[in-house]
């Protein structure tokens, strides 16, 4: 059986948050740093962006008011090519995602609600992103929906996301497993997502290991002796 499973970008794959916290420092001055005992508290707030409605608060640097997040947003929306120039979150792993799709016949669906930006369409963008990153012929799907009715819509095994709330409507609303990143740098998450069926994972990294036993679980790989057994027409004992 080839898994189908549907990865969100920002956060999991693409360091969306620095490019953020970036052109924040370009507009309104370097971010108070977190020894200020006047503005840590501020340095940690932030609210969601508008043109981003399935993100929840990020956490930037620095606190935005709302007139300073309007402002940051009018900013990347006139970048050429912004989802083209982002870093990875942690370098390798969409080589690696490539790389273990190819060899387990996995389908992976890339999903993404990021708003347009100067320059080629989010799909588009996105599609360069990740080929540049050494995952070729990407499929991307920008969203505009309940990750779960998306999941369900597609027929999706998995879906591995950044944002607890976007892993709770795949749990509600469709039959997919949904596996949380929550990187150790982002607020606890929520505790009843772990009643609720959903993987909670640190890095990337360690998702990919969790789809790799997944999928060893799905598609049972029998060993050296048993295939030659097979082979040759004879069973195997029971232990």
């Amino acid at each position: 059986m080839a898994l189908r499973i549907g990865v969100d970008l920002d956060g999991v794959l693409a360091d969306m948050k620095s490019a953020l916290d970036h052109h924040a420092d370009q507009l309104f001055g370097p971010a108070p740093s977190p020894s200020d005992p006047g503005r840590a508290a501020d340095a940690q707030v932030s609210v969601a962006p508008e043109a981003v409605p399935d993100k929840a608060p990020l956490q930037l640097r620095r606190h935005l008011s709302p007139r300073q997040h309007r402002r940051l947003w009018r900013r990347i929306r006139g970048i050429e090519g912004f989802w083209e120039l982002l870093e990875e979150a942690e370098p390798g792993m969409v080589t690696r995602l490539a790389s273990l799709a190819a060899e387990r016949r996995w389908e992976i669906i890339f999903l993404t609600k990021r708003p347009p930006t100067a320059g080629a369409t989010p799909q588009i963008q996105s599609q360069r992103w990740l080929a540049s990153k050494g995952f070729h012929l990407p499929s991307v799907y920008v969203v505009t929906g309940s990750r779960g009715l998306i999941a369900s819509a597609l027929s999706l095994d998995i879906v591995v996301d950044d944002r607890p709330e976007n892993c709770l409507d795949v749990a509600t609303d469709s039959t997919a497993r949904a596996i949380a990143v929550v990187r150790p740098t982002e607020p606890a998450p929520p505790a009843f997502l772990k009643t609720m069926g959903i993987d909670l994972v640190r890095s990337t990294d360690e998702c990919l290991d969790l789809l790799v036993a997944i999928d060893a679980i799905v598609n049972r790989r029998p060993g050296a002796v048993e295939r030659l057994m097979r082979r040759v027409g004879l069973k195997q004992a029971k232990a």
